[in-house]
């Protein structure tokens, strides 16, 4: 594995954390999760992703266990280079509908998420996923 795709996948690892942490914080103080939960995922979503910050509290599903503790789980990881400036690094869980997949690219900045998604397919050993989008 080249170091490239190791400080992709780390990162990726250290934004599930990161936002698994604040996901957990929010799921359990409605205080927190009312006034100071949107600004502090906008302000890790400017470290590690591009795109819009259009986080809202209506469009957030809290939950526990959170939306990517899978990733720190993960039974392997597989990294897919779609071309020089974008990669696909998957988190695949002992069962595949636990699996996640971070979409990573390459601008002047470096390397930051675009999207994840996660694996639809039910059965366990299987690895052909149909993959569904969603919104950091």
């Amino acid at each position: 594995m080249e170091q490239e795709e190791k400080q992709i996948i780390q990162m990726c690892q250290e934004f599930a954390y990161k936002a698994d942490k604040l996901e957990t914080k929010a799921f359990g103080n409605s205080d927190y999760k009312a006034n100071a939960f949107v600004n502090d995922f906008n302000l890790l979503f400017e470290q590690y992703a591009f795109g819009k910050q259009n986080r809202t509290l209506s469009g957030l599903n809290f939950r526990n266990p959170p939306r990517y503790s899978h990733v720190e789980k993960a039974a392997s990881i597989e990294t897919v280079k779609v071309n020089k400036s974008k990669y696909e690094i998957i988190f695949w869980a002992d069962k595949s509908f636990n699996s996640l997949k971070f979409i990573v690219q390459k601008k002047d900045d470096g390397w930051k998420l675009i999207k994840f998604q996660t694996c639809l397919t039910a059965n366990p050993n299987e690895r052909d996923c149909s993959w569904r989008t969603h919104k950091l």
